[in-house]
C-alpha cells in the first residue's frame, strides 16, 4: 500500500509498524530519518547484531532471505535494513528472488528498503522497478517522500536553533532556506554552522546568514532574474560576478537562467488564461517544495511582465546556451551579453 509521509510518521509514532517498507523520494535526510525511527520503534536504538541487520544496495538474495527468516533473539521481532536499494541494478534471477522475499516476510521481521538517492517517477517505471513496487504495495508499505516546502523547512530550522537556546526569526530562517536552494539537508547543515558561530543563547541574524551561508545557484539565479526584470543593471552584473566567483559551471548558470525564464513564461501564460498559481503548478508538473516556489515566487514575479518580453527572453537565452556549448567565446561574456540583450527588450535596443 502506498501512503503519504504524514501517515508514515503517525504510524511510526504510534508503533503501528508493518513488516515491509520501501521508502524513497526527494528528501534524503528524511528518508534516512524514517528508517532510523522504524529501528528505534521496533528494536530500539541500541539493538544487538542479532536483531538488527544493516546492508547496502542489493545483498545476495540467499543472505537476505536468511536474515529475514531467522527468528529474533530474546525479542518479539527483528529489523533488517537495506540501504540504497535500486531494483534496476539486479539481474533477472536476483530480481525474481527479491519478489519472493518481499512477498513472504515473517510476522517476526520488519524488512525496510530505503533509498535516499533514489527518486522513482510514478509514470514510466522500468520493468523491474514496477514489479518490485507492485509487490511492496501488495504486501507492505511504500512511501514516497516529497520535497519539503521551504516554510516547513524554515520552521524546523527555527526549532533546531531553539532547542539550543538560539533565536532565529521565521523570516530569516526562510531566507536561509531559499539561500540554500530550498533543500532540507543543506538548510539543516547551515543552521548548525550558524548555531556554532553565534553560540548558545545567541541570535542568528540576516547579516550572519549573508556572511556565512553560500548562495546556491537557484537562489542566485532568481535574484539575477529579478534584477534583470526590474532593470537593475549594476545589481545584475554584480550577481553574475558572484556566481562565477563561486566557480559554478557556466553551462549550469545558463541552464538555470533559461529554465527560470521558461518557468516565468509558463506562469504568465497561465495567469493570462485565468489559471491560479496552485493550479498552474500542478498543470506544469510541480509538486512539494517546487510547487511552493512556483506558486509563491515564480508566478508572482511573472504576473506583471509582458508575455512577448518573456518569450523573447527565452529565445535569447536558448540562443546563448547553444553558443556557450559551442565553446566559441568566453563563458561569462556570453551570459553577460545575453543579459544585455534582455535589458534591451525593455528599452527598445535589443538586437
Amino acid at each position: 500500500m502506498k501512503i503519504k509521509e504524514d501517515r508514515l510518521a503517525a504510524d511510526i509514532k504510534a508503533g503501528k509498524l508493518a513488516n515491509l517498507y520501501f521508502i524513497y523520494g526527494k528528501e534524503p535526510m528524511l528518508i534516512s530519518m524514517y528508517a532510523e525511527r522504524i529501528v528505534e520503534k521496533s528494536v530500539g536504538a541500541d539493538a544487538d547484531d542479532f536483531n538488527l541487520q544493516r546492508m547496502n544496495e542489493a545483498p545476495a538474495p540467499d543472505i537476505l532471505a536468511d536474515y529475514v527468516e531467522a527468528l529474533p533473539v530474546f525479542a518479539d521481532r527483528k529489523t533488517v535494513l537495506v540501504k540504497d536499494f535500486d531494483p534496476e541494478k539486479s539481474d533477472n534471477d536476483t530480481a525474481k528472488r527479491y519478489l519472493e522475499i518481499v512477498s513472504d516476510v515473517p510476522d517476526t521481521t520488519i524488512l525496510v528498503f530505503y533509498s535516499p538517492a533514489l527518486d522513482i517517477e510514478e509514470k514510466g517505471m522500468k520493468a523491474k522497478t514496477k514489479k518490485f513496487v507492485e509487490a511492496v504495495d501488495a504486501h507492505g508499505i511504500r512511501c514516497v517522500i516529497e520535497q519539503m516546502k521551504p516554510p516547513k523547512i524554515a520552521e524546523l530550522c527555527v526549532k533546531k536553533a531553539a532547542n539550543e537556546g538560539i533565536v532565529i526569526s521565521p523570516d530569516d530562517a526562510l531566507f536561509l532556506v531559499e539561500r540554500t536552494g530550498g533543500q532540507m539537508a543543506p538548510a539543516s547543515d547551515e543552521t548548525a554552522k550558524l548555531m556554532n558561530y553565534v553560540g548558545k543563547g545567541g541570535r542568528i541574524t540576516r547579516a550572519e546568514i549573508e556572511m556565512l551561508v553560500p548562495k546556491q545557484l537557484t537562489a542566485g539565479i532568481f535574484e539575477l532574474a529579478d534584477a534583470v526584470n526590474k532593470g537593475r543593471r549594476a545589481e545584475a552584473f554584480r550577481i553574475i560576478d558572484e556566481l562565477f566567483l563561486q566557480q559554478l559551471e557556466a553551462v549550469s548558470i545558463m541552464g538555470a537562467l533559461a529554465s527560470a525564464y521558461l518557468d516565468m513564461y509558463c506562469a504568465r501564460l497561465a495567469k493570462a488564461e485565468g489559471v491560479n498559481s496552485q493550479s498552474a503548478a500542478q498543470m506544469f508538473g510541480f509538486f512539494g517544495g517546487k510547487a511552493w516556489v512556483f506558486s509563491n515566487k515564480i508566478y508572482p514575479a511573472a504576473a506583471n511582465l509582458d508575455i512577448g518580453y518573456l518569450r523573447r527572453s527565452v529565445e535569447i537565452l536558448s540562443e546563448a546556451d547553444i553558443r556557450l556549448k559551442s565553446g566559441a567565446a568566453n563563458a561569462q561574456t556570453v551570459i553577460e551579453e545575453s543579459v544585455v540583450r534582455i535589458f534591451g527588450l525593455k528599452d527598445g535596443t535589443a538586437l
